[in-house]
């Protein structure tokens, strides 16, 4: 528990090493606080708090900056969040009604949206496939090999695949398929569809009558990469931060992002908490001590689905990016009931 100048003392460090990215001393704590103390005074609170753990000295002849505990501290209980206005909210709304029903493409804008206005790394993750239910699959003929899968799930999402097939499949054979795995699959929850077809395909194709392998064949490779996606963009945003010297702290945050088991992980438990969730580089994310995620679920039918976030430097500007992290993903959650 900490006490009102203690609190106060914390709240200068916090926000200006959020403007600064650098170590402050007492001196100049002692300028920016509304305490009236001396130096010395705000020294000596300084080296209290920094004993429960809110704030470290990264050298020392150095200011102190603030911990993971202490950004904790100030984004649950300090600082006031940036407001938005009823056009920006407007706008969002109708950048990401352009592309409805089609998922894929509404959460691509999501996520170049929350890039664009959080100036750091967005993570938009696609619905769990387990929590759908297929009700039809047609197919497209584009040109000899190649057709072009729309599978609509009873949600009322939909999913385009571009797949390669044997030229010799013809538009009338595509008819066929479709209306043969659409008897097979209708109502199966996605999960439960796409663990047939791997047990089906793993047969012996003897077992088969032609028109059954080839449409087995064809739905298998709609679910070839059918794990959530996860829409990333902002990426550049990682290069253009000044602060960011440690070519190591950014091949790590890389590497995370190209991990996907390690984002679903992070990302899923949002979904399990059904709530907005911040979690700081050093206390919850290992190797990546230097950054923060803020993410918060979508829904669809009350239910949460997907996430949206941002992942960025542990400076990142909370004031602005968490009451608009929140606002994407209830923008998407009305857009979803309105739709579906």
């Amino acid at each position: 528990m900490l006490t009102p100048r203690e609190q106060e003392v914390l709240n200068t460090i916090v926000i200006n090493f959020l403007k600064t990215k650098n170590p402050i001393g007492s001196r100049t704590v002692a300028k920016r606080s509304t305490l009236n103390l001396s130096a010395a005074s705000i020294r000596n609170i300084m080296a209290d708090l920094s004993e429960k753990g809110y704030l470290r000295q990264p050298h020392t002849s150095a200011g102190r900056v603030p911990t993971g505990k202490a950004i904790r501290l100030y984004i649950t209980e300090l600082f006031t969040p940036a407001p938005f206005s009823h056009q920006e909210k407007k706008q969002i709304e109708n950048k990401l009604k352009q592309n409805m029903p089609d998922l894929e493409k509404t959460l691509s804008s999501a996520s170049k949206l929350l890039s664009a206005v959080s100036e750091q790394v967005s993570l938009v993750l696609s619905p769990q496939k387990k929590l759908t239910h297929w009700k039809e699959i047609d197919f497209m003929w584009i040109k000899p090999g190649l057709v072009l899968s729309i599978l609509v799930l009873e949600e009322g999402l939909i999913q385009n695949k571009i797949i390669q097939v044997n030229k010799d499949i013809t538009k009338d054979d595509l008819i066929k398929f479709s209306n043969f795995l659409n008897e097979k699959f209708k109502g199966l929850p996605l999960y439960i569809v796409r663990q047939k077809i791997l047990e089906e395909m793993q047969q012996a194709h003897a077992k088969f009558e032609n028109l059954y392998q080839k449409a087995i064949h064809v739905a298998q490779k709609t679910f070839d990469d059918n794990n959530r996606k996860v829409f990333v963009e902002g990426t550049i945003n990682i290069l253009d931060k000044e602060q960011i010297k440690d070519i190591q702290t950014m091949k790590e945050l890389f590497h995370f992002l190209e991990e996907k088991s390690r984002l679903l992980e992070i990302l899923d438990k949002t979904i399990e908490e059904n709530e907005l969730s911040i979690l700081i580089g050093e206390e919850d994310l290992e190797s990546l001590e230097d950054y923060s995620v803020v993410s918060c679920p979508y829904s669809i039918k009350d239910e949460a689905y997907g996430v949206v976030s941002v992942i960025g430097p542990i400076y990142m500007n909370y004031p602005k990016i968490v009451p608009r992290v929140d606002l994407i993903s209830k923008v998407l959650t009305e857009i979803f009931q309105e739709f579906y």
